[in-house]
């Protein structure tokens, strides 16, 4: 009996060191996952990520993942401590390091959606941290096509600048930019980033509104730029012209008065003298049209100024290291 109860023993033994040798396997396959858990159980979200994560339409796996990386809606004191912007005339929004993100609380209502895009940017980062090297791998052509498929100018300037500033990151990235900012990727693109967003579509939106925002003021001011730029030309052209008239018209004025007693008849000198008339009062009818064109010059220069000065708030409101307006 006793050896029987050893055998028992014996075998429990093993049995327990091989549960203890799997699980040990287990954990060092899973390790990303556990400390996830811990970090997501901890972790207890504000009301204003709650409602980030709620605009960028997670899923629960991407909201998992979301949560364990501790993100924090920071102000611009709190948010350029962890955030470092790596060039001065590119502004940053968000930013996923040491394993946390952080998002810049831009409240401007114009840019309604920039901290959901944001957020689910940065959320793309801490996923593709998260992958194995055979999905990667897997993505990389895929998100080389949907780049091709989808790139313009703008594009190419941004992942040039990354290239720049983060060398060898360039499938990172993209993997956030194509998943955040842009449609049409492909089916099995589309498939993949269902695992993180319910409606990407929606979420693609939030970015193009923000987007248009911008745009729309751009091509305003670049309308109103040429406008102004042809208007000017005018002004300038038909001021030479009336100078040269005015001239003209002096000059006969001078030799009307000058050789009035020589007309033979009274008729020649009305008809003289009324040619004058007519002619000062087309002059002062072109005098009066640069007048206008002048006015509507300075008319359109103030409301480029005004677009102008919009944009430059709206730059301003995403602009984490511009100082508050001191208030008197």
């Amino acid at each position: 009996m006793s050896q029987a109860k050893s055998r028992r023993t014996s075998w429990v033994g093993w049995i327990v060191s091989i549960l203890l040798v799997a699980g040990s396997i287990w954990l060092w396959f899973e390790r990303q996952y556990v400390v996830d858990a811990i970090q997501y159980n901890q972790y207890t979200p504000t009301v204003t990520v709650k409602e980030v994560a709620n605009q960028a339409g997670l899923t629960d796996d991407a909201r998992f993942t979301f949560y364990a990386t501790r993100p924090s809606v920071e102000s611009r004191d709190d948010f350029n401590q962890h955030c470092q912007r790596k060039e001065a005339d590119s502004p940053i929004l968000g930013c996923y390091v040491l394993s946390r993100i952080y998002i810049y609380n831009v409240t401007d209502e114009r840019l309604s959606g920039t901290k959901a895009v944001t957020a689910a940017h940065e959320l793309l980062h801490a996923k593709y941290d998260r992958l194995p090297d055979s999905e990667k791998k897997r993505l990389q052509p895929l998100l080389q096509a949907a780049y091709k498929r989808v790139t313009n100018s703008e594009l190419e300037a941004r992942m040039k600048y990354y290239e720049k500033t983060e060398p060898g990151e360039a499938f990172n990235e993209l993997h956030s930019i194509l998943g955040t900012e842009y449609l049409s990727l492909g089916p099995e693109l589309e498939d993949y980033y269902k695992h993180y967003f319910k409606d990407r579509s929606a979420l693609v939106a939030l970015h193009q509104k923000v987007a248009q925002t911008f745009l729309k003021l751009h091509e305003e001011a670049d309308s109103l730029a040429n406008e102004i730029e042809k208007l000017a030309h005018s002004i300038n052209s038909k001021k030479a012209q009336y100078d040269v008239e005015v001239a003209g018209f002096n000059q006969s004025v001078e030799y009307f008065n000058t050789h009035a007693q020589e007309f033979t008849t009274q008729q020649d000198f009305q008809a003289a003298r009324q040619r004058l008339i007519n002619k000062s009062k087309e002059l002062g009818d072109f005098r009066q049209s640069i007048l206008a064109d002048i006015a509507k010059y300075k008319t359109l220069l103030a409301k480029l100024d005004a677009i102008n000065a919009e944009a430059a708030s709206l730059n301003a409101s995403l602009d984490s290291t511009l100082s508050d307006v001191p208030k008197i």
